[in-house]
């Protein structure tokens, strides 16, 4: 499945904007989300599949996220076959998230055919 696809079947939340797709730094500029939350921005569902997608904000200064040096925004993936999360990624754009699930969900699901 290709990721335009797969954007296409996504249930997207009101909040999500696609021109912000390269910059989740936006999401934090316009009080969308604040550092040291998430905002989940669409919901799939495909069968035994289910995956979020959204916005995280990692604030170091907030208590197991020293990993970090400096606050950053990112996107994130939470992809669940029947009800158990298998993977949960982070990346730097929306394209790059996309194109992770699109890979990660098998192309045989029939919603999945182009």
């Amino acid at each position: 499945m290709n990721p335009q696809h797969l954007r296409a079947l996504i249930q997207w939340h009101r909040e999500y904007r696609p021109e912000w797709d390269s910059d989740p730094e936006r999401y934090v500029a316009h009080d969308l989300v604040g550092w040291g939350r998430s905002r989940r921005l669409g919901l799939l569902r495909l069968g035994r599949y289910k995956a979020y997608v959204g916005v995280q904000h990692v604030d170091p200064d907030r208590p197991g996220w020293r990993i970090v040096d400096e606050p950053q925004a990112r996107f994130f993936a939470s992809l669940f076959v029947d009800g158990a999360c298998i993977t949960l990624r982070t990346f730097p754009t929306m394209s790059a998230t996309l194109e992770m699930l699109s890979t990660a969900l098998p192309a045989s699901l029939p919603e999945a055919r182009e």
